[in-house]
């Protein structure tokens, strides 16, 4: 299992941080976990082919997670050579098969993928759910941030990360991430400026020691957390290892 940082920033526009966005690789799977503005050009900074993603999974609906799935679903019509024919599902919360037929309303079938090879599926937004994907188990927990909004624990390959989308303090994404390898977490703005519907490192930290985990990786960040040591304000409370998210970084399960 691979993860690579497609977007580390929030809905403030940045030219270092893009909006949200992961891409998971595993062996029988490609993966992307949110879709701000701009994960298209990060996948091709990147390498990575959208033509070859099997899996989409939306934490919510706000537009700095989801406004490159348009151009996702736009440019999976088009092809310069062979075209997509296996299809490729999009998971998401309760909601989502009404968000993607309103889309429809404004955009038409230009953001319908032919021959159906677009498959929803839908997670509760007010209790535990799972499904399985290919060789990946996915388990969902409501998220404290606007409803609908879920976090994301993801298993494969003998490995588990648990991804919080945003989030305020949440008893739910402690259960979800015990026992996880990695917490990939919201961490929007320092210690010092609480917002109500998100996390600052030490609320971050806190999770991540209740839940156990061997390592957290802060990200979604604002503007101000660039100001200050937000690993350090982590680490008092969390003592395994922090990394500090940036784009394009990957980080290897397997090494």
């Amino acid at each position: 299992m691979k993860v690579t940082i497609l977007g580390s920033g929030t809905a403030t526009p940045s030219l270092k941080r893009n909006s949200s966005g992961l891409f998971i690789e595993t062996v029988g799977a490609n993966i992307l976990l949110d879709m701000g503005p701009g994960s298209l050009r990060r996948m091709c900074e990147a390498g990575i082919d959208y033509r070859n993603i099997d899996l989409i999974i939306l934490t919510h609906f706000h537009p700095d997670h989801v406004v490159d799935f348009i151009s996702f679903l736009f440019a999976s019509n088009y092809a310069y050579g062979p075209m997509r024919t296996d299809p490729f599902h999009v998971v998401g919360p309760v909601g989502l098969k009404k968000f993607h037929g309103s889309l429809v309303e404004i955009f038409g079938s230009w953001v319908i993928p032919s021959n159906n090879r677009m498959l929803t599926h839908e997670m509760s937004a007010d209790s535990p759910d799972c499904l399985q994907i290919k060789d990946v188990g996915i388990m969902s927990r409501p998220a404290a941030h606007s409803f609908p909004s879920l976090s994301y624990r993801l298993e494969a390959e003998g490995k588990s990360i648990t991804i919080s989308g945003d989030t305020d303090v949440s008893e739910n994404l402690v259960d979800l991430a015990k026992g996880s390898h990695t917490l990939i977490c919201e961490c929007s703005l320092p210690d010092s400026m609480k917002a109500h519907g998100h996390l600052t490192p030490s609320e971050a930290g806190l999770i991540a020691a209740k839940a156990d985990v061997e390592r957290l990786i802060l990200t979604h960040f604002y503007p101000p957390c660039e100001s200050e040591d937000i690993v350090s304000q982590a680490r008092r409370i969390f003592k395994g290892s922090v990394l500090k998210a940036e784009d394009l970084m990957t980080v290897d399960f397997n090494s």
